[in-house]
């Protein structure tokens, strides 16, 4: 292909030029601006979303036509007579004097080589290193004895560092104390610097970004952005790590370099525990080193060392305490900003902004999805809204197939035997294909707009599981105070204790006192201690994190401190999932009285829980439940006011009692509830001792070939289940002390 002439690239310039004219006057006009009040960035970003011939150009290329023309604009603004004629004369008489210059350059080449082939036909010798470069080419011949033929230098492509253009901040809904935060430490710090400068104000050079998977760390960094309009860096952890030394602290530094050169500039590294990992324990000298080579960047982006421009790396993670200590300090990442799972109301608002561009119809209640996707994040309500969508589609589909079917004649005997050897499917293809491209055909009945329905989140929210249950995080259980029966005073104790600081924390607040931090309950088993601990998470619509004692213990003989590095993960767990709720199931194999005969490693794990529950202020929106049968064993630091200072005694339920349990167990069967009344005669039963004699009765129905449960059922069964509870007197003696 030959080479373009000066003269042709001209004119490609000048076509370019006249297209992004054009397009640069009808986006101001369309959006009520003047030239002088709009940036190259923003335009360019606006061509990039709408106009898809220009947007395949060279960045560099069509920002430099579109701040021409900006430029040509603004100045017939300014003279209040120019029209578009006027301003695209005024471009192609730039380009007039830019051509006569190209033309006088390749006129004097031209004159150049005319010289040069002289000297060479007179027989003077070629300069040294012309002949030398004739030499190497002769001498490397193909295979048919033609000259080698030049490779062309790959040309290097450009990366693209405009900031994101495809998500804005209102496309992220529930997060508002979130962006507070970010508005505080990066708009004026990155658009206002000399302001700083002034008053000598040091800037954040590092902002860590932590929560669950799925939160929306990543969507809120590039939403942030986009927004400021700065030039934008991403950095993927994954993909810095090279096996090739040297290579990884390479790119760090290049990207750090690149962005002090585009300063203001913002770097966002997703997954940084990837590449600075703590390096006590690092399994590679190359880990150590990536390390290290961040380490340095950071400190190379201070703004005294860059002519006083500012450059901030927001970097995100889901294992902030994997992360190497040198790097949350002071003057690195020293702004970390917690992303945890969102509450009820934080729901509503994600569901509202991930849904403000799809058409909803009007029967889709926010409220009501929100409270029935506990433990959702932002990823997981994303997801249900697509699979709705999704679900939508395929009735449509469905309703498609229908109408194609109805509207065919029925396939005879004589018709083409082809068609009578297709399957059902193959028949069922062909009609739906065939009725797809009858675009004037009127839509199936039911059919005649695009949204989606509640009923299509109610059909898919069953299958959608949450990634912070999947990850090991908390959600709400399902269990309510209509699953219990009786135990009304402890039911009231709980409500004032935990129920009511979290729904109506104003209301203590105005009083001036702090909710009670921990409760104990305790008692003969089976009588529903873990039960009353999940409804009250139910209740309050707190996150909830079930932990049974003897599980955080099971590493201890393997691993030093495994037990105790648990304990600070439940807790790290919860302060993401604030409000949250902490059930420790058997209490007394957690955290057993310490003395001379307790093992190092138990009174490690003693202390750590210990510690934790003395947070205040890192446990706020934190409430701790705690249930044993075994109290007097449990170590008595435990026990004073700040840590588990609400002991509720749940004993044994009484004759009305035992009627309330049996007939919310019954609820849930199609048994008759009138014979919740045996549960009077049933003397010293737990709630799970009637819940064993439920199962009874409908066993002896089974094996009797009955299809339901009778009263004979009951009775027989009431002789076969015996009370679990032994030493009652023990319990009592108990409480006569100092548990009640």
């Amino acid at each position: 292909m030959p080479p373009t002439s000066g003269r042709g690239r001209v004119t490609l310039q000048q076509g370019l030029d006249r297209q992004v004219h054009q397009v640069t006057r009808s986006l101001l006009e369309r959006n009520s601006m003047e030239a002088s009040q709009a940036s190259a960035y923003a335009v360019y970003d606006w061509i990039k979303t709408s106009n898809s011939s220009l947007k395949r150009r060279p960045q560099r290329q069509l920002q430099d036509s579109i701040e021409r023309a900006l430029a040509v604009i603004q100045q017939d603004e300014q003279s209040d007579g120019g029209d578009e004629g006027d301003s695209m004369n005024a471009l192609e008489g730039d380009f007039g004097d830019r051509e006569r210059e190209e033309r006088e350059a390749l006129s004097a080449n031209a004159m150049n080589r005319a010289i040069v082939g002289g000297w060479t036909s007179a027989g003077t010798s070629t300069p040294m290193a012309d002949r030398k470069e004739s030499k190497k080419r002769e001498g490397q011949r193909q295979a048919n004895g033609e000259p080698m033929k030049k490779k062309r230098r790959p040309a290097t492509e450009e990366v693209d560092r405009s900031p994101p253009s495809h998500v804005r901040l209102e496309d992220i809904g529930g997060v508002d104390n979130i962006k507070r935060e970010l508005k505080e430490h990066l708009v004026l710090q990155l658009l206002c610097p000399e302001e700083y400068v002034k008053r000598r104000i040091p800037i954040p050079r590092g902002i860590l970004l932590h929560g669950p998977p799925g939160c929306g760390k990543t969507v809120i960094s590039r939403a942030f952005a986009a927004e400021l309009g700065v030039p934008f860096i991403e950095i993927l952890g994954p993909s810095v790590v090279s096996g090739m030394s040297g290579e990884s602290e390479k790119q760090i530094r290049e990207h750090f370099e690149e962005a002090r050169k585009l300063a203001p500039c913002l770097i966002f590294i997703d997954e940084i525990d990837v590449i600075a990992p703590k390096r006590d324990s690092a399994q590679s000298q190359m880990e150590k080193r990536i390390v290290a080579q961040l380490l340095i960047s950071m400190d190379s982006i201070a703004m005294e060392a860059n002519d006083n421009k500012p450059v901030i790396v927001l970097a995100a993670t889901n294992r902030p305490d994997a992360l190497d200590p040198a790097l949350r300090r002071g003057g690195r990442f020293d702004t970390e900003i917690s992303m945890g799972v969102p509450n009820e109301s934080m729901r509503e608002l994600i569901l509202r902004a991930q849904t403000r561009e799809t058409p909803i119809a009007n029967d889709v209640d926010f409220a009501r999805l929100a409270k029935m996707t506990p433990g959702f994040v932002g990823a997981d309500l994303r997801d249900l809204v697509g699979k709705a969508g999704t679900w939508s589609m395929d009735r449509y589909r469905e309703a498609l197939e229908k109408q194609a079917a109805e509207g065919e004649e029925e396939m005879d005997i004589d018709g083409p035997a082809d068609r009578r050897n297709q399957s059902e499917q193959d028949r069922s293809i062909g009609r739906l294909i065939k009725r797809v491209t009858q675009k004037d055909r009127a839509r199936p009945l039911g059919f005649e707009d695009t949204t989606i329905t509640m009923e299509a989140f109610l059909a898919v929210l069953p299958s959608i599981q949450p990634s912070s249950k999947r990850e090991g995080f908390a959600t709400v259980p399902d269990t309510t105070w209509a699953d219990i029966g009786a135990l009304t005073t402890v039911r009231e104790e709980l409500q004032t204790a935990i129920v009511e600081p979290i729904k109506n924390p104003q209301r203590y607040a105005k009083v001036g006192i702090s909710a009670p931090t921990g409760v104990l309950l305790w008692g003969p088993p089976g009588c529903g201690k873990t039960l009353l601990a999940k409804a009250v998470a139910n209740e309050s619509k707190a996150n909830f994190i079930s932990v049974k004692g003897p599980e955080l213990l099971n590493k201890q003989a393997q691993f030093v401190g495994e037990s105790e590095r648990a304990v600070r993960q439940v807790f790290m767990r919860a302060r993401s999932s604030v409000p949250c709720v902490i059930f420790f199931d058997e209490l007394d194999a957690l955290v057993p009285r310490r003395d001379d005969t307790l093992s190092e490693a138990s009174a490690r794990v003693v202390n750590t829980l210990l510690t934790e529950l003395d947070g205040l202020a890192a446990r706020a929106g934190i409430y701790v439940i705690a249930a044993t049968n075994r109290p007097d064993i449990i170590d008595t630091a435990m026990l004073r006011p700040g840590r588990l200072e609400t002991l509720l005694y749940v004993g044994l339920p009484g004759a009305d009692e035992r009627v309330e349990i049996l007939r919310a167990l019954i609820r849930k069967t199609p048994i008759d509830v009138a014979f919740a009344e045996v549960g009077r005669g049933c003397d010293k039963f737990s709630g799970a001792d009637l819940g064993s004699l439920l199962r009874k009765a409908g066993q002896l129905a089974l094996k009797r070939g009955a299809e339901e449960v009778r009263e004979e059922d009951f009775a027989k069964a009431m002789e076969e289940v015996k009370p679990s509870v032994g030493d009652l007197k023990r319990y009592q003696r108990l409480r006569e002390e100092r548990w009640s």
